[in-house]
């Protein structure tokens, strides 16, 4: 199975200085792949979605900040258990 995500723009509104891109980018791309990884292969579809809303995250240190949008994001897509309950 192959899954592609091409992520266009990330949006930090007045949370990250411009200097901090590259760790929080770093960081999104870690936890995504791990969590994608880890999910259940049942369940994936095509799908596209020009804008994808994500859920709030806290500010915190840049890693954690990456790691929070990822999982975030990922919560947004990722397929459901097959009892429809928590992945």
């Amino acid at each position: 199975m192959r899954i592609e995500l091409h992520i266009e723009r990330v949006v930090l509104d007045g949370v990250a200085e411009p200097h901090q891109a590259a760790a929080i980018r770093e960081a999104l791309h870690t936890e995504l792949t791990r969590l994608v990884a880890a999910a259940p292969r049942a369940g994936w579809r095509a799908r596209r979605a020009p804008h994808i809303e994500a859920t709030d995250v806290p500010a915190g240190p840049t890693s954690a900040l990456g790691r929070d949008i990822a999982g975030s994001v990922f919560g947004s897509f990722a397929p459901r258990a097959p009892h429809g309950g928590p992945r």
